[in-house]
């Protein structure tokens, strides 16, 4: 049955039924319903939750990249000295020849040179310099001859393969000798920190043969003192790398003959040139202030191979060390952990291994860098033994 619907006069639906008609489309549509204020809230807090998650996540990953570029660039200046130090040891010479034994008197040919080649702990083979230097000198020394072909003279710029003196040391100072003079002296406080240096003696002022042509026998260091001991600013020294806090430097004998001896029943090892980790080659080891086995002599030789090993640190952690020690890091052997380690060289490994465990108990950030390196020019031999 159909019923219809109340009218008005006109015609039309009467009012009350246009209002029922619209309470029932609000009833029935759902965009009719809306959110409460509540329900806006708790949906705005969870968005601003997930923001900053989101911001926090990135911020977190903006920092991570930042440290590892920070520390991969900090210690790419380690690697590229590193690099520098293998390239230029292993161009090392002596340039060795042969000639009477005694000029008046002679009986044979001996192996001769003007040229050195000196390594070990800095302060026993520059013994006696350290007052002069001002500077703490850790760690180890290299120093020798290489055709490198340096000059700071533009006529002698030709000479690709000009000899000089080369070398690298450690060296704990401030920065106030390197900074530009228009700064205040003092202002900034001076930076210290461990730099390893590197000595490059130009050709033209190649000291070497003033003290060792027609003297032989001549052991002392002046070739090395008289460029060092110049101010600052005036020694052919330059920083090659900062925060370079050990150099190790171990000359070693080749496998084949350590194992070629080893078979006549003696002892040898890669410790055995060099037991203390000193090689000079301008002394006679065989003499009697050096009974060792004549095999091991090492007068006018380079070492056939050298062990280079590198310790350095960030700066952060450099920072952070000279912070709490100030200047007491001028002693970073004893306040970072070596100063009885590295003085026989058959304790290496244990040796290296006892300073990377104290370097991690200061909470420093460390890498480790360490080679063999063939010394082109070495001609070793055993047969001579004067």
């Amino acid at each position: 049955m159909i019923h219809a619907l109340p009218m008005n006069r006109h015609g039309n639906p009467s009012q009350e039924v246009r209002k029922e008609s619209r309470r029932s489309l609000r009833a029935d549509s759902p965009s009719s319903s809306g959110f409460t204020i509540v329900e806006l809230l708790v949906a705005a807090g969870i968005l601003s939750l997930i923001v900053a998650l989101l911001l926090t996540m990135v911020s977190q990953t903006s920092k991570t990249w930042q440290s590892t570029k920070g520390k991969i660039e900090e210690f790419r200046d380690a690697r590229d000295a590193f690099d520098s130090i293998s390239r230029r040891i292993g161009q090392a010479t002596l340039n060795t020849y042969l000639d009477y034994n005694n000029p008046t008197n002679p009986t044979a040919y001996i192996r001769q040179s003007e040229l050195r080649f000196l390594a070990g702990p800095t302060e026993q083979i520059l013994a006696g310099m350290q007052a002069n230097l001002q500077t703490t000198n850790p760690s180890m020394a290299v120093f020798f001859q290489a055709p490198n072909g340096f000059t700071t003279n533009a006529s002698n710029s030709l000479l690709q393969n000009a000899l000089n003196t080369w070398g690298y040391f450690l060296e704990y100072a401030g920065d106030s000798n390197s900074r530009p003079s228009f700064l205040p002296f003092g202002a900034p406080p001076a930076r210290y920190r461990y730099r390893l240096m590197e000595l490059m003696e130009p050709t033209e002022n190649l000291s070497v043969y003033n003290y060792t042509s027609g003297h032989q026998g001549y052991t002392n260091i002046d070739w090395i003192s008289n460029s060092l001991v110049l101010p600052p600013t005036n020694r052919p020294a330059h920083v090659l790398a900062e925060n370079i806090v050990a150099l190790i430097i171990l000359p070693k004998l080749t496998p084949t003959d350590i194992a070629a001896w080893n078979q006549t029943n003696n002892v040898y090892s890669n410790s055995s040139l060099a037991p203390d980790y000193v090689y000079d080659s301008s002394v006679n080891r065989n003499s009697n202030s050096f009974p060792i086995d004549p095999r091991l002599n090492t007068h006018n030789q380079l070492p056939p191979v050298i062990q280079i090993t590198l310790v350095a640190v960030d700066e952060a952690s450099a920072v952070r060390f000279s912070s709490a020690y100030q200047k007491l890091m001028s002693n970073i052997a004893a306040q970072g952990g070596y100063a009885d380690l590295f003085t026989n060289a058959a304790n290496f490994t244990n040796d290296i291994a006892q300073l990377q465990s104290n370097l991690v108990s200061k909470k420093l950030n460390y890498r480790v860098f360490t080679t063999d390196i063939m010394i082109k020019g070495a001609k070793w031999s055993s047969a001579q033994t004067n």
